[in-house]
């Protein structure tokens, strides 16, 4: 399942969360709902999704640290 970055609206694995270097899973879930992709150094040539990451980031608000209910959720909204 894909989280939604909070920032622009890309999906990204869930799982990408257990790979990020030198963070636990829940610092990285933390970081990735406050700084988005740029977690994972991305940078993007498409126009951001806005629509998109709102319902991310009013999701993670809602549901906290939940994040198979926020992708479930999203992934329902897709």
């Amino acid at each position: 399942m894909d989280l939604y970055c909070t920032t622009c609206g890309e999906p990204w694995d869930l799982d990408t969360l257990h790979e990020v270097e030198g963070e636990s899973f829940d610092s990285a879930r933390n970081r990735f709902v406050i700084e988005g992709c740029r977690l994972f150094g991305a940078s993007h040539n498409r126009p951001a999704d806005t629509e998109t990451a709102e319902k991310s980031a009013a999701l993670f608000m809602l549901l906290g640290d939940d994040v198979d209910a926020v992708a479930s959720f999203m992934e329902d909204f897709q």
